[in-house]
């Protein structure tokens, strides 16, 4: 009997010695051990989603305010940067190609034109930027152009010399319950500075 039960057990062991088992027992560790490893993650819930869809939407909401309460501020800025740099191409033009070249407002309109030799070189209409004027947020400032050039136009010479000088500038004005103002004066040189409006004077 002592034989039989030592054949049993020595067939036993090495019927679990075999390739399929030992392949068996090892994919059998590993789900065993794969489960103990993954068993405490957690997904994400129905709840937690609606949370976070829920502070996307309060975010978008606050920044689509800020947005619209800066617009007008912003349309400003690229009016006066658009016009400051093509008071610089008005000043090139003249240099290299050894002819006048001027900057001229459109009387009774938000409009300016660049000419030389007679030819319209651009224009810019002011409403493209969206509640941007010409005019000036100082009382004392010239109306309704608001530009205090001789004619209402910025002339340079080859040379680069303007008809600028001391007080001479354009003014642009924002829409809005809270209007922003700039102003572009123009030296005799022919050189652009930008001034900002703070609510009593332009600095």
């Amino acid at each position: 009997m002592a034989e039989t039960i030592g054949n049993v057990i020595a067939t036993d062991l090495s019927a679990m010695d075999k390739p399929e088992n030992r392949t068996r027992r090892g994919h059998m560790f590993r789900r065993i051990s794969g489960q103990k490893r993954f068993g405490n993650e957690r997904g994400v819930t129905l709840i937690e989603i609606l949370v976070v869809i829920g502070l996307i939407g309060v975010l978008a909401a606050i920044g689509t305010t800020m947005l619209i309460r800066e617009l007008p501020t912003i349309r400003l800025k690229e009016a006066t940067r658009d016009l400051f740099n093509d008071i610089q191409m008005v000043r090139m033009h003249a240099v290299r190609r050894g002819a006048t070249c001027s900057l001229q407002q459109i009387a009774g309109q938000d409009r300016y034109q660049i000419v030389q030799n007679g030819v319209v070189l651009k224009t810019v209409n002011l409403s493209d930027y969206g509640g941007v004027s010409f005019g000036s947020l100082n009382a004392a400032a010239p109306a309704p152009d608001s530009g205090t050039f001789p004619g209402d136009a910025l002339q340079i010479q080859p040379s680069g010399m303007s008809n600028g000088g001391a007080g001479m500038a354009f003014y642009l004005r924002s829409a809005g319950a809270n209007p922003q103002g700039r102003r572009i004066d123009v030296n005799i040189l022919g050189r652009p500075s930008i001034r900002t409006w703070n609510g009593a004077t332009y600095n």
